[in-house]
C-alpha cells in the first residue's frame, strides 16, 4: 500500500459546500485503493452531511421526491438530486425499528387501550394490493393519547406479530381495558380475535349504519322511519331488537328484494353479534366509530402513495411508509439516531 497523494471530495451541508482533501493510498498488488482519513473524519457518504440527509428525508417522507428536493432548495438553500433525496428517505426508512419491549418488561399500564386496524388499496407496479395500517392510543386520566402506527403489506396473519409488538409498546399487558375497533373483515377480526382475546369488540358503527341503510332504501317511504328506529334501538339497546326486526322482514318482508336485503343484513349483524354492545361502549366511553384508523389510513398511506399517477414497487414503498410511521409516531428522533448509527 503506497501514498499516493490528496484527493477532494465536496460535502453538502447544512451550512454550505466544503471541500475536504484527504490522502489516499494505492494498492498495485490487488489494484485497490482507500481514503483511511474518511473513517477517522466521520466523512458522510453520498456526498452530504448526515444532517442534509435526514433534512432531505424528513421532507421526502412527507412530500413526494421532486417536491421534497425543491423544497430543501428553498427552505435550506441546498441542493440535492430527487433520486439522492429518494435514497436517503428509503434508508432511513429501511432501519427505522420502533422500540421493543423484551419479554419481562410490562410496559405502560393506561386505564384503556383502543386498538385499530384496517387497510388501503395502493397501485403497485403488479397491481392493487392492500397495504395494512394498525394504530394504538392509550387513554391515561380519560384523555386519549397521541395514537402510535405500524404500516406493512402481505396478509393479516403475516402482520400480526407488527400489530402485537405495537400493542405490548402502548401498554396492551397492563392495560385496564383493551377495545378492538375495525369494520367486518373476516380476516382482521381473527387477527385481533387471537392476539387480544380479552379485548371489548366492537364492529364499526358507522359500516353497521351503511349496511342497514341498504335495507332501508328497498322499504320505500318506510325506510328513513325504519332506519331511524333500528338506530335509536342499536345505541340504547344493542342488537336484539335489530336482529328480530330484521328477521321479520326477512321472512315476510312485502317484496322479493325487501326478504333478500333484511336476510343478508340480518347475516352480517349475527356474525358480528357479539360485537355489537354499543350501549356498554358508550356507557364506559369508548369510540364505536373507525374514523380515526381510516384517517391514519389516509394521513399515511393515500396522502403519499396514491396521488395521480403514482405506482410503486413493494422494495421501494414500504421503507418510506415506515418513515411516515417514524414520523407519525413521534419517533423521528429515534429513526434518525438510527440512520446515524447506521451510516
Amino acid at each position: 500500500m503506497r501514498f499516493r497523494g490528496w484527493r477532494s471530495r465536496t460535502v453538502t451541508t447544512l451550512a454550505g459546500s466544503v471541500t475536504l482533501w484527504r490522502p489516499y493510498w494505492h494498492c498495485a498488488a490487488c489494484g485497490t485503493g482507500v481514503h483511511p482519513a474518511d473513517a477517522r473524519w466521520a466523512v458522510p457518504r453520498d456526498g452530504a452531511s448526515l444532517a442534509v440527509q435526514t433534512l432531505a428525508a424528513l421532507l421526502g417522507t412527507v412530500h413526494p421526491f421532486r417536491q421534497a428536493a425543491d423544497m430543501l432548495q428553498r427552505l435550506a438553500g441546498v441542493s440535492v438530486s430527487a433520486r439522492a433525496l429518494e435514497t436517503w428517505t428509503e434508508r432511513l426508512g429501511a432501519v427505522y425499528t420502533p422500540p421493543v419491549l423484551a419479554p419481562t418488561e410490562p410496559g405502560p399500564a393506561p386505564e384503556v387501550l383502543v386498538l385499530q386496524a384496517d387497510a388501503v388499496m395502493t397501485c403497485f407496479h403488479d397491481g392493487w394490493h392492500e397495504e395494512k395500517v394498525a394504530m394504538a392510543w392509550p387513554v391515561v386520566a380519560g384523555e386519549a393519547q397521541p395514537a402510535r402506527y405500524v404500516t406493512g403489506e402481505g396478509s393479516w396473519e403475516t402482520f400480526a406479530p407488527a400489530l402485537s409488538r405495537l400493542a405490548r409498546r402502548e401498554g396492551s399487558r397492563l392495560a385496564r381495558h383493551q377495545v378492538c375497533l375495525a369494520d367486518g373483515a373476516p380476516a382482521i377480526w381473527r387477527v385481533l380475535s387471537r392476539e387480544f382475546p380479552d379485548a371489548f369488540q366492537l364492529v364499526d358503527w358507522y359500516h353497521v349504519q351503511e349496511h342497514l341503510a341498504q335495507v332501508a332504501a328497498v322499504l320505500g317511504e318506510a325506510g328513513p322511519a325504519w332506519h331511524t328506529a333500528q338506530r335509536e334501538a342499536l345505541r340504547t339497546r344493542g342488537p336484539l331488537p335489530t336482529l328480530w326486526a330484521l328477521r321479520g322482514l326477512a321472512r315476510t318482508g312485502a317484496t322479493r328484494a325487501v326478504r333478500e336485503a333484511a336476510q343478508a343484513c340480518f347475516g352480517y349483524l349475527w356474525r358480528h353479534r357479539h360485537r355489537l354492545d354499543y350501549p356498554t361502549a358508550l356507557q364506559r366511553g369508548y369510540p364505536i366509530g373507525s374514523g380515526r384508523i381510516e384517517s391514519g389510513c389516509k394521513q399515511l398511506v393515500q396522502q403519499r402513495a396514491k396521488l395521480a399517477g403514482m405506482r410503486w414497487s413493494h422494495a421501494h414503498l414500504q421503507p418510506v411508509l415506515k418513515a411516515r410511521c417514524a414520523f407519525f409516531s413521534g419517533d423521528w428522533d429515534l429513526a434518525c439516531a438510527q440512520y446515524e448509527k447506521a451510516a
